[in-house]
């Protein structure tokens, strides 16, 4: 009797595996492959904006795959007026018993927005979102949740730099040493405003929101600036940030000859 109850319960934990092995339904246009099951089983948990030194954005998803059988084997990327919605599609070798753990992964997409207008645009995987923003002047900004972060000005200012390289048109740039009272807060963006003679620079943070434990130290930064001075004047010319202030001269109009 005991022997009998064993061999069912064996049968029966034998097929809950090989159940919840089973992958989820397939595309309605896989791929041609006889070895592979494709499907969307990954499951995200978010997607972050990173925009690089030359303009181009990228979206990093991550989360996990539901097995280890299951493997990522594309993200494709479709534009809808301003969303870009990506699709996570999965493989899985079929007929196989696969561990029944959780397997993380990030991914690195590249979004074509070389020829956008202005505005602000969403890129969407599942029911993860992250905006990002493009200027009049080309420049990209990242749109931060205030669900997830707390945005403020949490950064001390020691010291400033202001820098006249010899080219021509000028370029200046302005080196800006500091430190946050914290390990929480870090640099989410730094503005430039321009009123007359006087430049504004800003500087922005932001921090984990809800309750995240920070270490009790002061952490320095250091970032460089550049101040657009094409077709200024010459002149004596402000720049502030917080309580310091520095000056510069332009010698020379620094205009370009047409």
């Amino acid at each position: 009797m005991k022997k009998s109850f064993l061999v069912i319960a064996f049968v029966l934990i034998s097929g809950l595996v090989l159940a919840a092995c089973q992958p989820t339904p397939p595309l309605e246009t896989p791929p041609v492959d006889n070895d592979y099951v494709y499907g969307h089983e990954a499951f995200i948990e978010s997607v972050e904006i990173i925009v690089g030194n030359d303009g181009q954005v990228q979206a990093v998803v991550s989360g996990n795959l539901p097995d280890g059988c299951t493997k990522l084997h594309e993200i494709t990327v479709e534009q809808e007026a301003q969303e870009f919605v990506l699709s996570i599609v999965t493989r899985r070798e079929q007929d196989v018993v696969c561990t029944m753990a959780l397997v993380p992964f990030e991914e690195t997409v590249d979004l074509d927005v070389e020829d956008l207008e202005p505005g602000t645009y969403t890129v969407i995987a599942q029911d993860q979102e992250a905006t990002f923003s493009i200027e009049e002047d080309r420049e990209i900004r990242v749109r931060i949740s205030q669900e997830d972060f707390i945005l403020g000005r949490r950064a001390t200012v020691e010291s400033m730099d202001i820098f006249i390289m010899e080219s021509f048109p000028v370029q200046v740039s302005v080196s800006l040493v500091g430190y946050f009272p914290d390990a929480c807060p870090e640099i989410h963006e730094i503005v430039v405003n321009r009123e007359d003679q006087t430049f504004v620079i800003e500087i922005f943070t932001r921090e984990p929101a809800g309750d995240v434990m920070c270490a009790q130290v002061i952490t320095p930064f250091e970032e460089n600036v550049d101040l657009d001075v094409v077709d200024l004047p010459a002149g004596e010319y402000t720049v502030q940030v917080n309580d310091l202030s520095e000056t510069f001269t332009l010698e020379v109009d620094n205009t370009l000859e047409e």
